[in-house]
């Protein structure tokens, strides 16, 4: 089972812009406010919001940690808007994007939290790097996400590069 994420082509070029900021090599990041459809395996894209520095508890060039109030923001507008989180954040310099063992160590806690705060709603997670993105879901009550194959934007198709999934099978997130 593979999902894939659909967003009109502008928000697409919104994200790239503020995810890759000229002069700043720190990663950036944002989350996407979804419906998700059982049946196509769609998340459709309702809103973009992306972060600022002071949404975060710390902002690296590799590593990211949200603040306890900007994960408490989140949670109620999803929850407000009965919406399905998707988190996206940069590498900053990779070609060929996956998830890190940090990214790994955040999804192990902060995923099953924001689902149970979010009543099991879907949530995904997208990396991307200058010209590559990859992502994983969480659709039903597993514990290990599945692949997300891409990004629709009406105009292309974006597809991801499949590494974290190959990662994964290959016991690489284990380590920790």
């Amino acid at each position: 089972m593979d999902v894939s994420i659909h967003m009109s082509a502008a928000m697409h070029a919104d994200i790239l812009l503020h995810l890759f900021p000229k002069g700043d090599r720190r990663e950036q990041g944002g989350f996407l406010f979804c419906s998700y459809d059982d049946e196509t395996q769609i998340f459709n894209v309702r809103e973009w919001l992306p972060l600022t520095s002071s949404d975060y508890a710390s902002q690296e060039r590799d590593y990211l940690e949200l603040c306890d109030t900007t994960r408490a923001s989140l949670i109620k507008k999803a929850h407000d808007m009965d919406a399905a989180l998707v988190e996206i954040h940069c590498h900053p310099g990779q070609q060929k994007v996956a998830f890190s063992l940090a990214d790994w160590m955040g999804f192990k806690d902060f995923v099953p939290h924001i689902r149970w705060r979010l009543k099991g709603r879907p949530y995904a997670a997208l990396v991307y790097g200058y010209q590559c993105i990859d992502g994983f879901a969480w659709i039903d009550q597993q514990k290990l996400p599945i692949n997300v194959t891409g990004i629709n934007t009406g105009q292309a198709f974006h597809s991801t590069t499949g590494n974290s999934m190959n990662a994964l099978s290959r016991g690489f997130y284990e380590k920790i």
